[in-house]
């Protein structure tokens, strides 16, 4: 039994599970203390649209037991909160680089002339390649445009086919095409609301 306790299989056994043990522990510490819960993830998106967070109440909540998201051919949104003439959506585009998404947050504000995005905030996205290229200038292509109540089939496109609003192109294409698809979804859903 002690040549059992004093070879070498025992030693590397011995080592690998305290390995085990300690970086399990540690694991497990580090995923109570870094967890952000959905409600804190809402609440750090909405302080990079507001300087304080507004009282709301999510109007059609992806998370919910009963699923309120509103899905259309574009994607599918999150109506976070509405503040006056001011709406905050959570946008998830679909179609792009190998199916993936891009999920983004925007700000539309309704005025005399129609609908404004006001800003837009990248929130994630999945298998979607080249992202670096998605930043505040690129977004801001979509906050120029007011959208009117009579024209409400307008979309945006990263090619130039002729037809909707075109965006400027990334360097992946197909990630633009998820990006667009995210607003799209906006665009859609706000022109069925009139």
């Amino acid at each position: 039994m002690k040549k059992f306790f004093k070879s070498d299989w025992f030693k590397c056994t011995a080592v690998l599970l305290g390995l085990l043990i300690v970086l399990g522990g540690t694991l497990a510490v580090l995923n109570d203390v870094l967890f952000v819960s959905p409600e804190e993830r809402t609440a750090r998106a909405i302080s990079k649209f507001y300087d304080t967070t507004p009282s709301y109440e999510v109007i059609l909540d992806a998370d919910a037991e009963n699923s309120k998201r509103e899905e259309n051919q574009f994607g599918y949104i999150e109506k976070i909160f509405e503040i006056g003439d001011e709406t905050l959506f959570k946008s998830t585009g679909i179609n792009g680089y190998k199916g993936g998404t891009i999920t983004l947050w925007l700000k539309v504000v309704k005025n005399e002339q129609g609908y404004k995005i006001e800003k837009i905030v990248l929130d994630g996205y999945e298998k979607q390649t080249l992202m670096s290229k998605f930043d505040a200038k690129y977004f801001r292509t979509f906050t120029d445009v007011t959208f009117d109540y009579e024209n409400k089939n307008s979309i945006f496109s990263p090619k130039n086919n002729g037809e909707g609003l075109t965006a400027p192109m990334t360097g992946a294409t197909y990630s633009a095409n998820a990006a667009c698809n995210a607003v799209n979804c906006v665009l859609a859903y706000l022109g069925g609301m009139e």
